[in-house]
């Protein structure tokens, strides 16, 4: 089997690992997924019906999530997860960023069409390759102020502006008034937010159903109720033109039956949904006071249901949490757009964070000089 290389690797891919893994702890769902409600919606369907294409399955999709938004399902798109949605639009966006009046800069050059926010996930990254990539000052600590102070520079020199909030991979949540404000200021540009983390964050609102109109969000099914294997998600706006320059590419049926009906199972579980969330509330909670008193407060990042920690030289760190049996998402930094460190989901157990705890404390001190904890 072909190795893939540490840093190269997505959250949850062990293959490659020679040493037996029994606490992966390297991917970003809901780690008390998948609902079980999905699992019983599956199981109730008449597979009979997979006989057929799937004519209304998105339809009933989108009304389901309408309800969950609290938007007119018209105003949705169905797609195979939010991946689609960022691939269909790094496709249209010299068709895009040509009706789109400019920003008013002095010389409006085509280089400064497109901006992502980084650090970004990966994904984002490679399909809007030349994008100009936003980045926080050099030795600047990971932030919502600054994070938000980027995305106000990028909306003032750039016609479109894509970012995640929260962040991907460090789990910083902008307020969504914040970015209202800075999308109110800035009506010649437009703000594509990919919410994926939204529901980890305590009180936070989507920016679905704003009355602007330079405003569009990607949302999906997998990541709150554990289920990243179906590919269900939608995209909301208000702005025609996009809307009219996505949906043509957009399949006859871009949901499967299997897709939608674990989907509607899980959106209508709001129980559980609410219980797992609050418990994983919990567990970052107690995640961070470990990994700050692990790796240095100053280190640690986000406010989600993982946690990134900043660290110079991650790939030694990340190999011995291998040999204790532990899985991590490692960023060594060498990518454009992306931070160094390792991405931890928090442990749902005091045995999980106690495996943790011992794993790293167990660390040669020379491995914690050379990742950077002690300068």
């Amino acid at each position: 089997m072909k190795t893939i290389p540490r840093q190269m690797r997505q959250g949850g891919d062990l293959t490659g690992l020679e040493t037996t893994i029994d606490l992966d702890l390297s991917l970003c769902a809901n780690p008390y997924g998948p609902a079980p409600a999905a699992r019983t919606a599956v199981n109730a369907l008449d597979f009979a019906t997979l006989i057929r294409p799937p004519y209304d399955a998105a339809d009933r999709f989108l009304t389901a999530y309408a309800k969950e938004l609290g938007v007119d399902a018209s105003e949705l798109t169905p797609g195979r997860g939010v991946t689609e949605f960022i691939i269909l639009t790094s496709r249209i966006l010299g068709l895009l960023t040509s009706r789109l009046p400019g920003p008013e800069t002095p010389v409006n050059h085509r280089r400064r069409a497109v901006a992502v926010i980084t650090p970004e996930y990966s994904g984002t990254i490679s399909a809007f390759h030349q994008a100009d990539l936003i980045s926080p000052p050099p030795g600047e600590p990971p932030s919502p102020e600054g994070r938000e102070a980027l995305v106000h520079r990028a909306m003032e020199t750039h016609q479109v502006v894509v970012l995640s909030n929260p962040s991907n991979p460090e789990g910083l949540y902008v307020k969504s008034d914040r970015l209202l404000d800075i999308a109110a200021g800035h009506p010649s540009s437009l703000m594509i937010v990919d919410e994926e983390y939204l529901r980890f964050e305590r009180d936070a609102k989507s920016l679905a159903g704003t009355d602007l109109d330079n405003v569009v969000v990607w949302q999906s099914i997998g990541k709150t109720f554990g289920l990243v294997g179906l590919r269900a998600g939608v995209m909301w706006t208000r702005n025609e033109l996009y809307t009219k320059l996505i949906r043509p590419y957009v399949p006859t049926w871009p949901l499967s039956q299997l897709d939608t009906v674990a989907s509607l199972g899980a959106l209508a579980d709001t129980a559980w949904c609410d219980d797992t969330l609050r418990k994983i509330r919990t567990d970052a909670y107690l995640a961070e006071i470990l990994l700050g008193q692990l790796f240095g407060a100053s280190r640690v990042s986000g406010t989600i249901h993982f946690r990134f920690v900043q660290l110079d030289n991650p790939t030694p760190i990340a190999a011995h949490l291998e040999t204790q049996g532990i899985a991590v998402r490692t960023f060594d930094g060498r990518l454009p757009g992306h931070p160094s460190g390792i991405r931890i989901l928090a442990p749902t157990s005091a045995d999980q964070r106690e495996q943790l705890s011992d794993a790293v404390n167990s660390c040669p001190l020379a491995l914690h000089l050379y990742a950077g904890k002690l300068i």
